[in-house]
């Protein structure tokens, strides 16, 4: 008779072995981690273990998956939020402590790299990514329609410039200590503030002349 398995406690272990794996990997780094490593930091078997992950590629497809269902929580309080823009920016305020704790940050940046030299884990960390953007382009246009987020923008280009500045700020905040985490917070907010704020009069780049000269910033009309 096959053994009946408890969901409740599966799931209670399943999120036991993605914390270890978190642990394992801020310490010692994706690379440098082993599937044995997570085994003992979880108390686990390896056959225990592979029953819920075949891979570490898998282990952070869950990891991504996980943030992305609380993202998912947060963004509807942001939409359901009197102040929307408001809202959206104190977001920032939880990303930048996350980048603050060095450990996390380092295994952020290391997996961008890994994502650049292993195609299978690139498919993996493209699509979590792929999802949160789509996640905050429908935020962007409820924004929209709500008459809280510029209505000249394009809800995913400017998603895809808000995770990047995100993600610049914290690299820089962590690695070359440009800012303090209540600057890197501040500067966050104000971005996003500025840049969704609805205007009266959209501001729209003009394309410069083909053959027209850039004068270097500064220079006068004599130069």
């Amino acid at each position: 008779m096959p053994r009946t398995v408890n969901p409740l406690k599966a799931e209670i272990r399943r999120r036991e072995i993605l914390d270890a794996a978190q642990a394992c990997f801020e310490r010692r780094g994706f690379h440098g981690t082993s599937m044995d490593q997570i085994c003992s930091e979880a108390n686990i078997s390896p056959g225990g273990l592979y029953r819920y992950f075949p891979s570490k590629e898998a282990i952070i497809a869950a990891m991504a998956e996980d943030e992305r269902r609380s993202a998912t929580l947060t963004f509807a309080a942001v939409r359901a939020s009197d102040n929307f823009l408001l809202a959206l920016s104190n977001l920032c305020e939880k990303f930048v402590e996350a980048y603050s704790d060095p450990n996390r940050a380092a295994f952020a940046a290391e997996l961008m790299a890994e994502a650049v030299r292993n195609p299978k884990f690139a498919a993996v960390a493209r699509e979590a990514e792929s999802k949160i953007r789509s996640d905050i382009t429908t935020l962007l246009q409820a924004g929209q329609e709500l008459g809280h987020v510029e209505p000249s923008l394009d809800p995913a280009e400017a998603s895809a410039v808000l995770m990047a500045a995100a993600d610049g700020m914290g690299l820089r905040m962590t690695f070359m200590n440009d800012f303090t985490a209540h600057e890197a917070a501040s500067a966050l907010k104000k971005l996003v503030l500025r840049f969704l704020s609805p205007t009266k009069a959209p501001f729209h780049l003009t394309p410069s002349p083909i053959n027209s000269v850039t004068k270097p910033i500064g220079a006068t009309n004599d130069a």
